[in-house]
């Protein structure tokens, strides 16, 4: 891969000097109704710009929505999370026992009610505290989150 790379980063080197040195021709180039003279080499250039504008423009974009995505993934597992907690704040349910017999064998039958598997991010240790926070504080702590790295760069 860095071989393939390394001939194409060549190949556009040459494509670029050649541009350059075989077409001295002045064009005349109309931008919103005033006309410039420039060279191919400008031309070329001009689509260079142009070329790596739309691509920022498309990264910004890509991130965006990487972002956006990321958030309601959060809001979900918030909300799983929130669920969760309302379930195991509510009374168990009584253990049943229901026995059955018959000539050859006695067989019991014991129902629990099932318990909730544990989130990722809770601690096996701190099993009383996971409703310590509302879904409305979640949510508050997220904008607030947001707001702070909004205008940070990416890394």
């Amino acid at each position: 891969m860095v071989v393939l790379g390394l001939i194409l980063l060549v190949l556009v080197a040459v494509l670029v000097i050649a541009i350059f040195v075989s077409n001295p021709d002045i064009y005349d180039l109309s931008i919103f109704g005033a006309v410039l003279k420039v060279t191919s080499a400008g031309i070329f250039i001009t689509g260079a710009i142009t070329m790596a504008v739309t691509i920022l423009a498309l990264l910004l974009l890509r991130t965006g929505i990487r972002r956006g995505r990321a958030r309601r993934q959060r809001l979900k597992e918030l909300a799983a999370s929130d669920a969760a907690a309302a379930d195991a704040s509510t009374p168990p349910a009584e253990t049943s026992t229901t026995r059955t017999t018959t000539k050859t064998s006695s067989t019991t039958v014991t129902s629990r009610p099932a318990q909730p598997e544990a989130t990722k991010e809770e601690s096996s240790v701190d099993v009383e505290g996971r409703a310590s926070t509302t879904a409305a504080e979640r949510q508050a702590m997220l904008d607030e989150a947001d707001a702070l790295t909004r205008d940070e760069p990416e890394k």
